[in-house]
């Protein structure tokens, strides 16, 4: 069977019977096994196939074809190969010719290429084009939800611009490494460009995406000591679920995409949830918005805070719009919105001097009674966003020691230099700091000490579960417990928002917490029902 011409072409030439026993073998098909001698030649072609092809191989011919072609992977010399195995049928003797080239040089310069086309050169992750192929496999393999998260980085570009791209490349290489190290190998990481990386989460819901994700806030807050100085870099993380926000690749990346950007806008650093209104609302929102402006819709209410003997010693100012098109809506949805449309620095500036005014009415019944304000980044980051406390202090002729503005951990993150200036001044004024929602964030000793910050206030997700009757309540406890003896330790005060029962009361009690805010104690309630409770309740419990 066997010519000098098809010895030169081809690795072997094997003829077998209808059962694929061998009956021959050529000689340079037994040099190219390694089975020269008669007892180590193999009896039956199934025999030399890899167990994952030998369905593939007898599929193939079961059916006694006049010829066929496959590729399938051979064991030879205690080693795996592919090869090309092309068969012509002898039907006068029930029997096949098999020609077989060894074509593992190719497989392997193939699996190259298509690593190459389907991984970011730069990390070594998945890239756009393989985590999209992956998505739309899940999405036909008809498993449950699942979630995509997008992340991107949070001043990635200030390192880029000011240390160079090879730095750049350095923060997002070991970026790869931190996101690796918080996913399981069932989930699947992607980077997408840039400093924007993805995630997909098989058979996880939102909820259970979230709590996966806020690890990645903790790994990222952590100092990138590839960048001279040790930059500080934070992470906008936004969430889709499978099938409510979307039942095909491009509508979920589209939606978790529009959650990040609520986490950019909301002060960055932060992980959100898309909502299916968002997109629908937003545009109508805004609209409203700016007619609420005009019509005076928008207005405060005050949260009443008391000392941990229920002694009545300031309030926080919280901004209210009780829209003629919407009715109440609630600041989670509105002040994301006035943010991304530029209009947070004119309304927070309104905000601040109307609780001054009304700061300066409540010391008539009260003197050094204080007043918290909350501050946004974007607020914050406006210029001559110190100039005008100054101006609302001034014109007013308050106490500026009764005057606190509440800012968020992800406030002093960014444009640190800018942020240490504007807070020393305001602290030479005598105003004061307090830190929202702390504990959620990038929270950092060095932060606490080096900045004037009077008081950290616990997030209420902290206190909510002080009474749940599981195990990570415990750990929450003892974070509360930490949190206050930390700030106790650099003379900060500490406020616990969220106290709805004397179950919580009691525990921050004895936990040494110093001010307590929450309904259990008071809603937010207009300017004169604080009024009313100055009158009667000056140095008295409530």
């Amino acid at each position: 069977m066997s010519s000098p011409t098809l010895d030169r072409v081809l690795d072997a030439v094997l003829r077998v019977d209808d059962g694929l026993v061998i009956q021959y073998i050529s000689d340079s098909g037994l040099r190219w096994l390694g089975s020269a001698a008669a007892q180590e030649r193999p009896k039956n072609f199934l025999a030399l196939l890899h167990e994952n092809d030998v369905v593939l191989f007898t599929d193939v011919c079961k059916d006694k074809p006049d010829e066929f072609s496959c590729d399938v992977r051979v064991n030879k010399n205690a080693a795996e190969c592919w090869v090309n195995v092309r068969a012509y049928r002898l039907a006068a003797v029930d029997q096949y010719v098999l020609c077989i080239i060894d074509i593992s040089q190719w497989k392997t310069n193939d699996a190259v290429y298509r690593h190459a086309a389907e991984h970011d050169e730069l990390t070594g992750l998945a890239n756009r084009a393989f985590f999209k192929k992956t998505v739309e496999a899940q999405l036909r393999s008809g498993q449950p939800a699942f979630s995509i998260a997008l992340l991107d980085l949070d001043g990635f570009k200030k390192v880029n611009d000011t240390y160079g791209h090879a730095m750049g490349d350095a923060v997002l290489i070991e970026t790869s490494h931190r996101l690796t190290r918080i996913i399981t190998a069932d989930d699947v990481l992607a980077r997408l460009g840039g400093d924007e990386f993805v995630l997909l989460l098989p058979g996880q819901d939102a909820a259970m995406a979230h709590a996966v994700v806020k690890k990645a806030l903790l790994a990222i807050a952590r100092p990138f000591d590839t960048a001279p100085h040790n930059a500080y870099l934070g992470v906008s993380i936004g969430i889709a679920q499978f099938p409510d926000h979307g039942a095909d690749y491009s509508t979920l990346l589209k939606n978790a995409d529009t959650a990040m950007y609520h986490s950019k806008n909301a002060g960055k650093n932060r992980v959100s949830i898309f909502a299916v209104n968002d997109v629908s609302v937003d545009f109508s929102l805004k609209a409203a918005i700016h007619n609420g402006i005009q019509e005076g819709e928008f207005y405060l209410e005050y949260q009443p805070q008391y000392d941990v003997q229920r002694r009545l010693i300031g309030v926080e100012a919280l901004m209210r719009w009780n829209s003629r098109d919407f009715g109440r809506v609630v600041p989670d949805k509105f002040i994301p919105i006035m943010e991304e449309a530029g209009l947070m620095p004119f309304l927070g500036k309104w905000a601040l001097r109307y609780a001054c005014h009304q700061l300066k009415k409540f010391h008539q019944k009260m003197p050094g009674f204080v007043m918290s304000v909350n501050v946004s980044p974007v607020q914050f980051g406006a210029d001559g966003f110190d100039t005008q406390v100054v101006d609302a202090i001034t014109e007013t002729g308050v106490d500026p020691t009764t005057v606190i503005l509440e800012i968020t951990e992800s406030t002093l993150m960014h444009s640190q230099e800018k942020t240490e200036r504007a807070l020393a001044l305001l602290r030479e004024r005598g105003i004061r700091f307090s830190i929202d929602d702390f504990g959620t964030g990038f929270s950092s000793l060095a932060y606490l000490t080096r900045l004037p910050v009077s008081s950290i206030k616990i997030d209420k997700a902290f206190v909510r579960a002080i009474e749940e009757q599981r195990t990570a309540s415990v750990t929450d406890k003892k974070l509360i417990t930490a949190m206050i003896n930390l700030a106790h330790s650099i003379d900060l005060k500490v406020v616990a928002e969220g106290v709805e029962n004397e179950a919580q009361f009691e525990f921050l009690k004895h936990s040494g917490c110093d001010l307590i805010q929450g309904y259990l104690l008071g809603k937010p309630m207009s300017s004169d029902a604080i009024s009313r409770l100055l009158e009667h309740h000056v140095g008295t419990p409530a």
